[in-house]
């Protein structure tokens, strides 16, 4: 009996350990994306981000829309972050529901950002803010939590237990 509940609790540690020594939810795992999104880039690929960013790379400026959060300004970039679905649905249904989707959210805001991007007249500020924001917001929706149910809020109303306690 003893054993049993030793064993959850060591599994229990080291699945909220893992996770938060490899940063895969925050700082550190944006950074990394941003880097390895760079080691792919093309030589006009490259040169389009320098005459945006400047000196700035992707690794760094993937965690942009994370540090601004709590600037009151920025409140309206919230929904762009995440995608929630009503259930799951198969790929011919997904397909079907991001066509009639028109919510501020992180797909109609990619498909926004890189028609912003493309403009060729574009304020320089606006194109900063339109680039910060896609390198962001395609690396969150790749993320457990950012692409999820509408009825439990992408898993942020999901209740467990923890020591017989609710969390």
């Amino acid at each position: 009996m003893k054993t049993s509940i030793f064993k959850k609790i060591i599994l229990g540690i080291a699945i909220i350990y893992l996770p938060v020594q490899t940063m895969a939810w925050g700082t550190n795992g944006h950074r990394i994306s941003g880097q390895i999104a760079d080691s792919y880039l093309n030589a006009k690929a490259r040169a389009a981000i320098k005459a945006i960013l400047g000196t700035e790379s992707l690794a760094i400026t993937s965690n942009w829309a994370d540090f601004i959060k709590s600037d009151p300004q920025y409140n309206y970039l919230y929904n762009w972050h995440f995608i929630n679905m009503e259930r799951e649905y198969s790929y011919p249904e997904m397909q079907e529901f991001l066509k009639k989707d028109t919510l501020t959210d992180a797909y109609t805001k990619i498909n926004f950002l890189v028609g912003e991007l493309k403009k060729k007249n574009l304020a320089k500020n606006n194109k900063l803010l339109a680039l910060r924001m896609l390198i962001h917001i395609v690396e969150d929706i790749h993320q457990p939590m950012h692409t999820g149910h509408l009825s439990d809020k992408g898993g942020n109303d999901v209740k467990l237990k923890w020591f017989d306690k609710d969390t």
